[in-house]
Formats: C-alpha cells, sequence, structure tokens
C-alpha cells in the first residue's frame, strides 16, 4: 500500500557566475513521496492599498526527509515556502517510527 501523495521540493543551487563574476543561483527539483498534507488556514490581513492572502499548511512524513529552511515546495500545483526551520519528531508511543514535519506559507494577493 502507498501511503502519502508526492511533492515536489525546489531547493536554490549555485550556479555559473555571471560576466561580472556574481554569483547566480538556479532551483533543483526532487519529488518526493510519502507526504501528508494538512491545509491549515488562510488570513486576508487588512492593509492600505494591499490585500495579501497568508496560507500556512504543514506536511508530515513518517521517515526522515531532507529538508532545509530555505527550501520550497509545490503541493497540488501551489507553491509554498518553508516557514521556520523543519523538525523530526519521535513516536511517543515507542515505535521505532519517527518522521518529519515542514511547515509551509505562501503569501498571494487577492485577486
Amino acid at each position: 500500500m502507498t501511503w502519502g501523495e508526492p511533492v515536489v521540493r525546489l531547493r536554490r543551487t549555485a550556479g555559473a557566475p555571471d560576466r561580472y563574476n556574481n554569483p547566480t543561483y538556479t532551483w533543483a527539483e526532487s519529488t518526493l513521496t510519502g507526504a501528508a498534507f494538512a491545509p491549515a488556514r488562510s488570513d486576508e490581513p487588512v492593509e492600505v492599498g494591499r490585500t495579501p492572502i497568508i496560507t500556512q499548511a504543514t506536511l508530515y512524513w513518517r521517515t526522515a526527509v531532507d529538508a532545509v529552511a530555505g527550501d520550497r515546495w509545490r503541493v497540488r500545483g501551489v507553491e509554498y515556502d518553508t516557514d521556520g526551520t523543519p523538525q523530526s519528531w519521535i513516536d511517543p508511543f515507542g515505535s521505532p517510527v519517527g518522521g518529519t514535519t515542514v511547515q509551509l506559507k505562501a503569501v498571494s494577493e487577492a485577486g
């Protein structure tokens, strides 16, 4: 049986220097399987001249996953930033199974 769903991790990687020898960067994509996606909430703060929508969610894995604070994530067609530092968890009931939790945040403009 397959658990969870695939998500795409986007990680910033160094590219070749530009013509002025300044660093350049690209985003490398990797598909990670077995994620549980938990939508959390959306906020629409009132701000003069701007109405951003802030959407939060969480990714859970039942295994250790290579995730760092600067990663971006594409889940169900929406791109999220990592909000904070990914965390490892241990099963409180004594099972050797633990996992990884990644808090997500997306900011968009109201249409």
